[in-house]
């Protein structure tokens, strides 16, 4: 018994607390608005087009090669099983739209005479 009453305590203190904190936090209707602030813009570089691509184009590269660095590569028998999942696939379903296409053709044929 002693355990639920101390859970009973606990969340009767939680309870409390937090209908205190609502009494204390002041009404969004009584804020006033936030004025909007100036934005200060950064400072032109000055001829800083053509090295700014090349430098940007640069660590453009260096993170591919690190995020490539990261992937684990399938190995060749892996590669080999998927291409050949992926290949009779790939007929079945060819197989299948072809005997539909088929019977479809000769069902309109026969209607339309």
């Amino acid at each position: 018994m002693r355990l639920f009453e101390k859970k009973d305590e606990s969340s009767t203190k939680k309870v409390q607390s937090i209908e205190t904190a609502r009494k204390a936090a002041p009404r969004p209707s009584a804020a006033k608005p936030a004025k909007p602030r100036k934005v200060e813009k950064a400072p032109k570089k000055s001829g800083g087009f053509p090295t700014g691509w090349i430098e940007i184009s640069r660590q453009y590269l260096r993170e591919v090669v690190f995020e490539l660095r990261k992937v684990v590569w399938p190995s060749r028998k892996e590669t080999v099983g998927s291409t050949a999942v992926v290949l009779v696939i790939v007929g079945l379903s060819a197989l299948f739209l072809g005997v539909v296409d088929f019977f479809l053709s000769r069902l309109v044929r026969l209607l339309i005479g």
